[in-house]
């Protein structure tokens, strides 16, 4: 009985320790899906293992390193300035092709105007050839006149200032005498001279040499100066037009007994856009401006001294004829 009792109390004891596994084990397998996963974890069976899901993730978003963004970086310089010059090249040829216009614009002006006014002058120099000098309407012809050269030179200046500024004002050089150059331009501001009436001398050291020059320009610069003068000195004054040798180059100066120029104006004289309200003396205007892009564009310099009270003088420059063909010559060689 005792063995029996025994064995059955060890098959129950297995028995049981069979049901307690058992139990054990389904308890387990029961626990497992309720628990709860933890934050950001994935199971083994999706995911592997933990320590495979930080270098998942790394690999899926890949970080630039700093060469990378600095090339990226110039990439996107590099496009942005390629259209930055793009676009200045747009708007320059734009602002050509404005310039062009209004320079053909000017000139279509000018040319027209000039024409028209050449009938005017015409006309008047005729009636005043038949009237005689204390005649009546002669002082209205000669205004006339004179106020239709005026225009007549300023459209010519307009033509002239474009060009200068564009850089397109043609100079033809040649060796000419300063003489002639003198006398021409002296013969075109008579008219005004006898109207005043003042002094006009004329001084020319005989070793003067021919200059390198556009012969009508620089009449123009002589004329434009002698005009200067003309308006700013009074009735009786005396202009003195000279030429002497300075170096190289023969220098011209223009002398009066005008009010003279404060020195404070002095940088104005020759600016392209003069203040609108321009003191006596203070200089000519656009013909300040062309003159000095003519002689500029011979290769020489223009400037003046003065004091108020005690008239002006404007000197400028010419290369002498000599020096021109040596330059020339060594250009060829």
């Amino acid at each position: 009985m005792a063995g029996v009792t025994r064995k059955k109390t060890g098959k129950n004891a297995t028995d049981g320790a069979d049901s307690a596994h058992g139990r054990t084990l389904r308890g387990r397998a029961s626990a497992v899906p309720l628990r709860a996963p933890k934050r950001g974890s994935t199971s083994a069976a999706a995911s592997g293992p933990r320590s495979a899901g930080p270098a998942t993730l790394r690999a899926r978003v890949p970080r630039r390193s700093k060469v990378d963004s600095e090339r990226h970086a110039s990439r996107g310089d590099a496009a942005e300035r390629e259209r930055i010059e793009e676009q200045c090249q747009r708007l320059e040829r734009r602002a050509e092709a404005a310039e062009r216009m209004l320079r053909e614009t000017v000139s279509t002006i000018s040319h027209d105007l000039r024409n028209s006014l050449s009938v005017i002058v015409v006309s008047a120099r005729m009636l005043l050839r038949s009237i005689p000098q204390d005649g009546p309407g002669r002082r209205q012809l000669e205004a006339i006149t004179r106020a239709a050269d005026e225009i007549n030179q300023l459209a010519q200046d307009l033509v002239d200032a474009m060009s200068i500024e564009s850089g397109s004002l043609k100079i033809g050089k040649g060796a000419h005498e300063v003489e002639p150059i003198l006398d021409r331009a002296i013969e075109l501001v008579a008219p005004t001279v006898a109207l005043k009436p003042l002094e006009i001398a004329k001084e020319l050291p005989h070793d003067v040499p021919p200059i390198a020059c556009d012969r009508d320009r620089i009449v123009q610069v002589l004329a434009n100066l002698l005009g200067n003068a003309l308006r700013f000195t009074p009735k009786g004054g005396r202009i003195t037009v000279r030429a002497e040798i300075s170096g190289t180059d023969a220098r011209f100066s223009i002398s009066d007994t005008g009010p003279g120029i404060p020195s404070e104006l002095q940088p104005l004289l020759f600016a392209r856009h003069a203040p609108a309200r321009r003191p006596m003396g203070q200089g000519m205007g656009l013909a300040a401006f062309v003159t000095k892009g003519i002689v500029e564009a011979h290769g020489g310099t223009i400037w003046v001294e003065s004091s108020p009270g005690h008239g002006s003088t404007f000197f400028f420059t010419i290369p002498a004829a000599g020096l021109s063909v040596r330059s020339a010559e060594a250009e060829r060689a």
